[in-house]
């Protein structure tokens, strides 16, 4: 299905228009099960439409959640995850410190998500708070060090998913705190290499889970080091971890048509997307997936919540 196609049917479905049944609109080959990724980042506390801009009237949680509800129809096999920065924005934040914005993710069925620079805010203890107390799904840090923190124990390394027998890992990035976020807000909290604790995590997801499919959310910036001084980025983490198929990012507030592709010498092709900031598109990835580190892209791109298609 190419990418047309795909917004085409997409379009529909956020509209609440019958759009077939789910054979009919992303069947995979016999020998593949197809997994779809549905992935935010920066939603930045909008509960609710934007109200002037280029998106005006575009996301906010009800649109938001009656658009996945619509795409797992189509697909049962869906992983909806978030990118990190889910605070910071609105009256909402500032007046009730995190809690709408989590059950609001609780309600739409996340299943993870990373933890952003904005996501300390509030400060460490906060976040422990609706981490262990508020949420239902886990924040995923394989890069921080809470150790001698309120979030020691709140975050996973790593995490393992089942979807039809399918074993799906999940690994989190964050970027570096110092100099971006004041250091009584995130503590204690320590900042580790994440091309080496990518590797590390991925590794241990492929080899000793046995997992077929590995996702990376990641709030460490979709820039290269190289372009910059500053500390590695998605297009590095995916370059230099082949264990990792997909890198759902965030930080930058780049809504991508379709996600960047980066080969791989001996593995399979590497991705790499971000979906705007707001929360007014919903990523969603196709994925057929053959078997460890076997897959192909079959369909990717963002879908607005609402009843546009960017």
């Amino acid at each position: 299905m190419n990418r047309r196609e795909f917004l085409r049917l997409s379009a529909l479905a956020a509209a609440g228009m019958a759009v077939g049944t789910p054979a009919d609109l992303f069947a995979s080959p016999a020998s593949a099960l197809r997994l779809t990724l549905l992935h935010t980042n920066d939603v930045h506390s909008h509960l609710e439409p934007m109200s002037t801009g280029r998106y005006a009237g575009l996301g906010g949680a009800p649109a938001r959640s009656a658009l996945v509800n619509r795409l797992r129809q189509i697909n049962p096999h869906v992983l909806l995850c978030d990118a990190g920065d889910i605070f910071q924005g609105t009256a909402y934040f500032n007046l009730f410190e995190g809690e709408p914005e989590i059950l609001s993710m609780n309600r739409m069925g996340y299943v993870a998500s990373a933890v952003g620079n904005h996501d300390f805010d509030a400060g460490i203890e906060r976040l422990a708070e609706l981490a262990g107390n508020v949420a239902q799904f886990p924040f995923i840090a394989s890069n921080y060090d809470f150790a001698d923190t309120p979030m020691e124990g709140l975050a996973h390394d790593t995490m393992v998913i089942e979807r039809d027998g399918l074993r799906i890992g999940l690994l989190g990035l964050g970027i570096k705190l110092e100099g971006l976020v004041s250091g009584r807000l995130y503590g204690a909290t320590k900042y580790l290499d994440p091309i080496a604790h990518a590797q590390r995590a991925a590794r241990h997801l492929r080899h000793e889970q046995r997992c077929e499919f590995i996702v990376c959310l990641s709030h460490a910036n979709i820039n290269s080091a190289e372009n910059r001084d500053r500390e590695p980025g998605d297009r590095d983490v995916i370059r230099e971890v082949p264990e990792i198929d997909v890198i759902l990012g965030g930080h930058n507030h780049i809504l991508l048509a379709e996600p960047e592709r980066f080969e791989r010498p001996g593995a399979a092709p590497g991705w790499v997307n971000q979906t705007g900031w707001a929360g007014t598109h919903l990523g969603v990835l196709q994925f057929d997936v053959y078997g460890r580190g076997k897959n192909e892209l079959a369909a990717a791109g963002p879908v607005a919540a609402g009843n546009a298609v960017a």
